[in-house]
């Protein structure tokens, strides 16, 4: 299934920002929270107008290389969720080179456990796509970044990074610097049998991070007795797996459609 190819910088498309005008918005509220003094220390809220306290919350972490995107770009995807019945929450975070991976990492740490903290009672699952999975899969695996990562029921990585050391690009050896901190930077290298499961999906066409990715944390992650599962789809690439969520694909989506049972039956688990 092929989406919109022509698309090479996409936070920065004309074709974005006509996913984010045709998405609906008549069924949840959009609000603005802080968590920190920043600009970039924010997250946008998307909450059913009924409120559920047990309703499953999605955290989407969003890519850019770790060098760009806004929370504001993705409210198709964050619509797109809500329309199955899941509150959402996107946050923003500062990016290189105004810092470094450490304070990325921090400041999204920060917001998930926020997040987590203003719903106790509540399924939570992140969602990462490219540099926002490899976000993400830390933030589950790491133990010792969130207060709690037996608070997460599920992680779900779409077209991440997990296993890139030694690097190939050669900005992310100041990126992910000093070098004491450079294995920090690896999913892979925080695998334990007690993470919460791992829903890791890939484009088989993807070019930008090959899908070999997304094979080596799962098999790293079921090696040591945890939970990973993986889907590679045909004919999808880098871009494509995103764009999947937006209104114009949603009603074909298979993307959405495993997502979306991962999603309820993690929940379902744990009750």
């Amino acid at each position: 299934m092929k989406y919109l190819k022509i698309i090479e910088d996409f936070s920065q498309t004309t074709a974005l920002k006509l996913l984010n005008t045709i998405a609906r918005s008549a069924h949840y509220e959009l609000q603005e929270q802080s968590y920190g003094e920043n600009p970039r220390q924010r997250y946008d809220s998307y909450l059913h107008k009924i409120d559920h306290r047990n309703r499953p919350k999605i955290i989407f972490l969003y890519g850019g290389n770790w060098r760009s995107g806004a929370r504001g770009d993705y409210r198709f995807v964050a619509d797109t969720f809500c329309t199955l019945g899941f509150d959402v929450f996107v946050p923003d975070y500062r990016l290189y080179p105004e810092v470094r991976f450490e304070q990325i990492l921090d400041d999204a740490r920060i917001a998930v456990n926020d997040i987590m903290a203003d719903n106790p009672d509540a399924p939570i699952f992140l969602v990462g796509h490219s540099s926002g999975a490899q976000i993400g899969a830390l933030l589950t695996l790491n133990t010792s970044l969130l207060q709690s990562t037996k608070r997460i029921n599920g992680f779900i990585g779409l077209a991440g990074p997990y296993d890139f050391f030694p690097y190939t690009e050669d900005g992310h050896w100041e990126l992910f610097a000093p070098a004491e901190k450079y294995p920090e930077s690896q999913p892979v290298n925080f695998v334990h049998r007690d993470a919460p499961p791992l829903y890791l999906l890939h484009g088989k066409e993807d070019k930008r991070v090959r899908r070999g990715h997304s094979k080596s944390l799962m098999e790293k992650q079921q090696a040591v007795g945890g939970r990973a599962t993986r889907e590679v789809y045909d004919g999808m690439g880098h871009i494509d797996i995103i764009l999947s969520l937006s209104r114009i694909y949603r009603g074909k989506s298979k993307v959405l459609a495993d997502i979306r049972r991962f999603v309820i039956e993690e929940s379902v688990k744990g009750v």
